[in-house]
């Protein structure tokens, strides 16, 4: 490979900002504590449609049947009705040719879907 880290990074904020963005965020962000408030931006493909909700972390289980690389679960509720929310995350893959469309979906998606909400 040529170049240096500093280009690439460049390059990629270039033609993917989001990406970008998504490092910076996943690097700086602390983990969540009991009662942190996030703006969660929830895809419902069944019925087309998208929304927002704010949700109140509660706790993170270790997912230990993925076994290509390491997951969580975030267990969160919503702040409005109390339903419990689980986002399925993978943090790290070992083999990226055997991750399914789902595991795909599930990259960073703590990350991706949750915002902070300052207090």
């Amino acid at each position: 490979m040529t170049g240096t880290y500093k280009e690439f990074y460049n390059f990629v904020k270039l033609n993917a900002p989001t990406v970008c963005a998504l490092w910076e965020d996943f690097n700086k962000r602390p983990d969540p504590q009991v009662g942190d408030e996030y703006m969660y931006f929830e895809q419902i493909p069944q019925m087309g449609v998208s929304c927002t909700s704010t949700i109140v972390f509660d706790k993170v289980w270790f997912d230990d049947k993925f076994e290509n690389g390491v997951a969580f679960y975030y267990i969160f509720h919503r702040k409005d009705n109390g339903e419990e929310v689980r986002i399925h995350t993978i943090n790290n893959v070992y083999d990226f040719d055997k991750l399914t469309v789902d595991d795909r979906q599930d990259l960073f998606s703590f990350w991706r879907n949750c915002v902070p909400i300052d207090k």
